[in-house]
């Protein structure tokens, strides 16, 4: 009888400290996912922030590129012009081209590179606010794990007698006028 009695308390007491580290785990998960949020957040305003400026310089290049092409190549066809600027605007179209400051194939597709770099922009938008997303749902999901064990009998008898590891997380959520303004919000050139 003795040995059962035993055998009783120690599970009790193994019992007891597994549930104690549990609750240590998921409190700890909880504040990781949090923080995962934060550099998220961070890593969103940097990344557009630095999209944002070099899409806006490769447009601005790209429209100074296209009025030159255009500009030097209208020079070359007009009948008025003297033979010496007709020369002079077919040199330096022909140095721009050797150069590398525009692609041949430029007039024909005036987009030139800045469809590119603006899919890149789109892409990296939806990464970075699927990144975002997934870590607030993390988030979620920790404080749901934390809040079940909290709330399941035996384990919700150690929040109770620890006052560390009683905790009242709140979800992550937008209030209505953070949702509006989310909802407008926009990436402006």
């Amino acid at each position: 009888m003795e040995i059962i009695l035993i055998i009783v308390v120690i599970a009790i007491i193994v019992w007891f400290i597994a549930a104690y580290n549990n609750f240590v785990k998921l409190i700890e998960a909880v504040h990781n996912s949090e923080k995962e949020i934060s550099v998220q957040l961070d890593r969103r305003g940097k990344v557009f922030d630095s999209l944002i400026a070099t899409v806006n310089r490769y447009l601005e290049h790209e429209s100074e590129v296209f009025t030159q092409v255009t500009a030097l190549r209208a020079k070359t066809l007009d009948p008025s012009a003297s033979p010496h600027a007709v020369k002079q605007a077919q040199d330096d179209l022909s140095k721009m081209v050797s150069s590398g400051s525009i692609n041949v194939a430029v007039e024909s597709y005036p987009e030139l590179k800045s469809d590119r770099n603006m899919r890149q922009l789109q892409e990296e938008i939806v990464s970075t606010e699927n990144k975002l997303s997934f870590a607030k749902k993390a988030f979620n999901n920790a404080i749901e794990r934390y809040n079940v064990a909290k709330g399941s009998f035996p384990s919700l008898i150690i929040p109770s007698l620890f006052s560390n590891l009683n905790h009242n997380f709140e979800y992550w959520s937008l209030d209505e006028a953070t949702i509006k303004s989310e909802e407008a919000r926009r990436v402006q050139f």
